[in-house]
């Protein structure tokens, strides 16, 4: 990942990153450190410094989620499942945006972990047919299953209690709750099509999986931490 890295410095002087945060004064600092808070309902103080870090590691995420992409897809292209493999991707990432989820401890991980998963899922996907009158209880049940899971933990990063934050927690809730009924609306209508079908399905049951306690004990397994609760 240093290649990743450089790249993301190389970026931000592109866009002259330091001259950027030179402008940021006393409040500009103050909201960064509301939106730290917000995430991990800690107290922080802010400097430049701090915000340079910040705007780093966005960059080293944004690239890296780019650069998965594009591994992803280019062997998906080549073994041919792109189609499913890149609605999978599509769906997950769509409502990991709003739902939040698990997260691997380094960025190396989440990058392994994440290209076998759709690669694989994306194979399974193209290569299974299953009876149309047994396929749509299966969908329904596991949307069903789906909208009770994000009713009950989605967003996964909660905000802390004030009414702004409850209210921007209840937005991502009710977003993750709309692409859910949204995804299995699109499934059932593409329910003849079950290449499409299925892999709608699948990145919605992948995401939503990843915001729950057995999901995320999965995963820390995966990773190699101590498993809580």
């Amino acid at each position: 990942m240093d290649i990743i890295t450089k790249w993301s410095k190389f970026t931000l002087k592109l866009i002259n990153v330091d001259k950027i945060i030179e402008s940021y004064d006393v409040k500009d600092c103050i909201d960064v450190e509301n939106k730290i808070k917000n995430i991990r309902n800690k107290d922080v103080k802010i400097n430049r410094t701090d915000v340079r870090q910040l705007a780093e590691n966005g960059a080293l995420i944004f690239w890296s989620e780019i650069l998965k992409y594009v591994i992803v897809l280019s062997i998906a292209y080549c073994i041919n499942i792109f189609l499913s493999t890149f609605l999978i991707m599509s769906i997950f990432t769509t409502l990991r945006a709003s739902a939040g989820g698990v997260h691997m401890s380094t960025v190396n991980k989440c990058f392994a972990v994440m290209i076998v998963l759709f690669l694989s899922l994306g194979y399974i996907v193209s290569q299974i047919y299953i009876n149309t009158l047994i396929i749509i209880p299966i969908i329904t049940l596991g949307f069903v299953w789906s909208l009770v899971m994000a009713i009950k933990y989605a967003p996964q990063e909660r905000p802390d209690k004030s009414d702004k934050d409850c209210n921007t927690g209840n937005k991502m809730k009710h977003r993750t709750i709309a692409y859910i009924i949204v995804s299995c609306v699109t499934s059932l209508i593409f329910i003849h099509n079950q290449l499409i079908s299925l892999s709608i399905f699948t990145g919605t049951l992948l995401e939503i999986l990843t915001i729950t306690p057995i999901g995320a004990k999965i995963f820390q397994r995966l990773d190699n931490k101590k498993v809580t609760g």
